[in-house]
């Protein structure tokens, strides 16, 4: 992927501490990327049907993007996103790619 198209500024949400297992989501970082949404599906959660959109986001592979984890989150315009996958950092591009979903409401 060419760099130039990580045109998208999103924000990485992750909790305090070094196991990072409890308190409240703090914007920790904001990086450039680029987004791609790939399905969206309607799951059951709780007994509710729920929307579910799912993509791949791609980041630059920094120091930061590398504390990422799946216990973080993502803001993807305005819209709060889980990680749910980090994959390797490519070593020739320099990117990084995240699987992201997120709940887009109940029925």
């Amino acid at each position: 992927m060419d760099p130039g198209r990580l045109d998208l500024r999103v924000a990485f949400l992750q909790r305090p501490g070094e196991g990072r297992q409890r308190g409240d989501y703090a914007e920790a970082f904001t990086l450039w990327a680029n987004y791609r949404p790939e399905t969206s599906r309607e799951a059951v959660e709780g007994g509710r049907a729920q929307d579910v959109e799912s993509g791949t986001l791609v980041v630059r592979d920094t120091a930061q993007s590398r504390t990422l984890t799946n216990a973080d989150r993502c803001v993807i315009r305005g819209r709060d996103f889980a990680i749910e996958g980090v994959g390797l950092p490519d070593r020739r591009s320099r990117l990084l790619r995240l699987r992201v979903s997120s709940h887009l409401g109940g029925a």
